[in-house]
C-alpha cells in the first residue's frame, strides 16, 4: 500500500467517524423523546472488511463539483445505518441509553484523535522529504 492510499484510508476512517459522531450525538439530544430509536453507524466494521478483502469502497458523488473516481454507489442509502427498533428501554417507546452513549462519544472521539495523529505523522513525513530532498 503507497503512502498516497494509506493517507486516503486514513481520511476515509475520519470521514466514518464524523458521521458517526453526528448519530451519537443525536441520540444523545433526543435521549427524552417519546418513541425516538437509536441510531449508529458501523463504519468501521464496514471498513474493515472492505480492506480486508481488498476490494474497493464504492464512493458517492454528491456534489457536480467533486473529483470524480471512477467508483460510484447507485444507491444513495447508507447501508451501514444501524436502526435499533427492536428495543425500549422505556414505557414511552425510547431505547436511547445515555451511559451506553456516552462511552460510544468517548471510544469515537479517541478513534478520531488517533486518526488525526496518524495523518499529522503522514503528512510531516512528506513535509521532511519535501524540504530535504535537495540536499
Amino acid at each position: 500500500m503507497n503512502g498516497n492510499s494509506i493517507i486516503n484510508l486514513i481520511g476515509t476512517g475520519m470521514d466514518g467517524a464524523l458521521i458517526r459522531h453526528n448519530y451519537i450525538s443525536n441520540n444523545i439530544a433526543n435521549v427524552d423523546t417519546p418513541n425516538y430509536k437509536r441510531k449508529d453507524h458501523n463504519f468501521i466494521e464496514v471498513l474493515q472488511k472492505n480492506t480486508a478483502s481488498n476490494t474497493q469502497l464504492s464512493l458517492r458523488k454528491t456534489n457536480p463539483k467533486h473529483i470524480q473516481t471512477g467508483l460510484t454507489s447507485t444507491s444513495g442509502q447508507a447501508k451501514d445505518l444501524l436502526l435499533n427498533s427492536r428495543t425500549s428501554y422505556r414505557n414511552d417507546g425510547n431505547n436511547v441509553d445515555i451511559d451506553v452513549e456516552m462511552g460510544e462519544q468517548v471510544k469515537n472521539a479517541l478513534y478520531y484523535n488517533t486518526l488525526t495523529k496518524q495523518i499529522n505523522d503522514r503528512f510531516s513525513i512528506l513535509k521532511d522529504v519535501i524540504s530535504k530532498g535537495g540536499r
